[in-house]
């Protein structure tokens, strides 16, 4: 299933960014869905649907104001102006780090937790694609169906495995296959490193995403000896103003959201982790 965009080109009821570039070099984007007989507003002049529908992807218009244009959405267009927020997300700035942190590739089998608006559900799948399957826990079924319809709209729902149920508890992962990679977004993912400890590569990822200090640090002293950090990041984003003879700094700026931890499974041989792996990590 593709995306819910018109492959030809822009058509009623499609979802279009149009780009708008006024004559003194400002621009502004915006995600809007094409109505029949509507027009929209933007800061280089009015732009009507009925001007755009049957056209071709990069229809451009110049007036008096300035230049607008229609183009398809991206993944990272999807996320900021269309998909639905049931839950506070993870921002784009910080998805891309976290999927490349976790080892993720064509053919990975990767388990999420929670899985949320399925925001990263979908940076995931759209790597570990069409070959690999990502098994996405959440205890919330409102947010599975949010996360299921923003799957489906993207075009990756069917190889993601959406599931009512929790980590922590070892049972919900019991008929899983060995896992290449976790990714966690949980308020205490400290609570479930034992469960996914037999069902992980050795020597496998395991990335974290967490919003506070204490978290971090309740995440370090909890780890034992079976696992290790690798390392922890913040991420920021800036955008930059590109305009005739000044390119400099935006006001837009994504600061801290939270800290993304790359944890990687250990094989000291102590009694507890020996315990752990008998589950079937070390196959």
């Amino acid at each position: 299933m593709g995306p819910r965009t018109c492959c030809s080109g822009p058509g009623y009821g499609c979802d279009v960014v149009v780009l708008a570039e006024r004559r003194d070099g400002e621009r502004r984007q915006y995600y809007i869905k094409l109505g029949r007989g509507q027009a929209y507003p933007t800061i280089a002049g009015m732009l009507k649907a009925d001007d755009v529908a049957g056209e071709r992807w990069g229809w451009s218009k110049s007036g008096r104001l300035g230049r607008v244009s229609v183009v398809p959405p991206t993944t990272f267009d999807l996320m900021e102006g269309f998909l639905e927020r049931k839950t506070q997300v993870i921002y784009p700035k910080d998805l891309g780090l976290m999927v490349l942190l976790a080892g993720i590739r064509p053919g990975s089998h990767v388990v999420e937790a929670g899985a949320g608006s399925g925001f990263l559900t979908i940076m995931a799948a759209l790597v570990a694609c069409p070959t690999g399957r990502v098994y996405s826990f959440d205890v919330r079924r409102d947010s599975l169906e949010a996360a299921r319809r923003n799957l489906e709209r993207v075009g990756v729902s069917d190889c993601v495995d959406l599931r009512l149920g929790d980590v922590r508890d070892p049972k919900a992962l019991e008929d899983l296959p060995l896992l290449d990679a976790a990714l966690l977004d949980l308020p205490d993912p400290w609570n479930a490193l034992p469960s996914l400890y037999p069902k992980l590569r050795p020597g496998g990822p395991v990335v974290v995403f967490l919003p506070t200090a204490n978290q971090l640090e309740k995440l370090h002293t909890n780890l034992g000896g079976c696992w290790a950090i690798q390392d922890a990041y913040e991420t920021m984003a800036r955008r930059v103003e590109v305009r005739p003879d000044a390119i400099r700094p935006g006001n837009w700026l994504a600061g801290f959201t939270g800290y993304i931890v790359a944890l990687r499974k250990l094989e000291d041989g102590s009694e507890d982790c020996v315990r752990r792996g008998l589950g079937g990590g070390h196959g």
